[in-house]
């Protein structure tokens, strides 16, 4: 299926879904449900059953908000939107500490350049993990769910340049904290 015969086939598919078409949300909820499932994962350190609870929570928000939803070509970031902001409700909730890294630190980073890529996968995904959400999520979303910068900017309700600094820092971030590891 081409990518524009997806596109106008899942804009059907939220179109009949905001009329009350059980089946459509069935179809959306199997189209979408491995990509959030996969992004709440990356963004929360949490067990399998908080993660499946978290997981409803979101897909609830999704059922419920959809009559409202306007533009149906808009469905991808609207839907990872819900999950970000329920998950930073959970990081809220739990009092999760969000560390913001500092300019000093920034500074202190080698210059971008292109990560390797004969990474070990596992390490990768440690130290994915230890980035901070707003870096992480940014990250997830270009590389795991292949947004481009303006639909991470609709999900993530930030400038587009505060995307792109976020995606850059986020990079030579884990770069360094790659080459940390190395050595």
């Amino acid at each position: 299926m081409s990518a524009n015969t997806q596109s106008i086939y899942e804009q059907t598919l939220v179109l009949r879904s905001q009329i009350g078409d059980e089946a459509a949300f069935e179809e959306l909820l199997r189209l979408y449900a491995p990509h959030l499932l996969r992004f709440t994962r990356k963004m929360m350190d949490s067990s399998p059953h908080q993660l499946d609870d978290l997981s409803q929570e979101i897909w609830v928000a999704i059922f419920r908000g959809l009559p409202g939803l306007r533009d149906v070509t808009k469905f991808r970031p609207w839907a990872f939107r819900i999950a970000r902001d329920r998950i930073y409700r959970e990081y809220r909730r739990r009092k999760l500490a969000i560390t913001p890294i500092t300019h000093a630190e920034l500074d202190s980073l080698p210059a971008e350049e292109e990560l390797s890529p004969q990474l070990d996968a596992e390490a990768l995904q440690h130290r994915l993990g230890l980035l901070p959400p707003e870096q992480r999520e940014v990250l997830m979303l270009r590389f795991y769910e292949g947004m481009d910068y303006e639909e991470i900017a609709r999900v993530t309700g930030c400038a587009l340049g505060t995307v792109r600094s976020r995606i850059h820092y986020a990079k030579r971030t884990l770069k360094a904290a790659l080459e940390k590891q190395d050595i």
